[in-house]
């Protein structure tokens, strides 16, 4: 970006995750396009349990369709959405084209009307947002979603903001991806305010060789759903 991280506007830290995952698509989808962490699988399962079957899931940072793959095969409708066209070609490399939409996530409201969403799964993708785009976003799902309708959500537990490395670019990617943290406390106090009752919660503990940043560390998974208006 050429930028210190304290002189990037919002949306220059947004717009690295879509220039980053443009770049690494191909290497990211040949690893993960197909994959999911058997740590992750109970998580998937606990989201399953409280949606119902054949319902349509609006999945925010599709990536490479992983996900995609998961539901798909299960009876799901499904939307993806994410930052990056390289990830929808890599997708649709994979997996045949599904629903797609390739735009910012602080647009979220554009392509989607109030009480019109059966559910939202949106893991490793809003830890890229600045902590006042996430309480957008956090505001504009919750509207989004038809009443009783299900948000799971990952954040990496920590505080701050930083530009981590890209391993897959090796020197070409020192400090080029946006990262914001949140503590665990902040992160259930916003989704309270925004109108959310947490219903499930796992804390997945990184070693060292894990950790995506310097200043974030755990992951978190929290399922809630949308209880009457706020």
């Amino acid at each position: 970006m050429g930028k210190d991280l304290e002189n990037m506007t919002s949306e220059e830290k947004r717009e690295t995750a879509k220039i980053d995952h443009d770049r690494v698509a191909y290497q990211y989808g040949e690893e993960y396009g197909k994959f999911i962490e058997p740590e992750d699988l109970d998580v998937y399962e606990a989201f399953e349990k409280e949606i119902p079957k054949g319902c349509t899931i609006l999945d925010l940072g599709v990536g490479s369709g992983r996900s995609y793959g998961y539901f798909d095969k299960r009876g799901y409708k499904y939307i993806g959405y994410d930052f990056s066209e390289q990830m929808r070609n890599c997708a649709f490399e994979l997996h045949g084209k599904f629903p797609y939409i390739v735009d910012d996530f602080v647009n979220l409201k554009n392509h989607f009307e109030s009480n019109s969403v059966d559910t939202v799964f949106a893991i490793y993708s809003l830890f890229h947002l600045p902590m006042e785009d996430f309480k957008k976003a956090l505001l504009d799902i919750y509207d989004i979603l038809k009443n009783n309708g299900v948000f799971l959500l990952s954040c990496t537990l920590g505080s701050g903001e930083e530009l981590i490395d890209e391993p897959y670019l090796g020197d070409d990617g020192k400090s080029v991806l946006y990262m914001c943290y949140i503590p665990k406390e902040e992160l259930y106090r916003l989704l309270r305010e925004s109108g959310f009752d947490i219903i499930f919660e796992k804390v997945k503990h990184e070693d060292g060789s894990n950790t995506l940043g310097e200043n974030g560390n755990d992951a978190i998974y929290v399922i809630t759903k949308k209880i009457g208006t706020r």
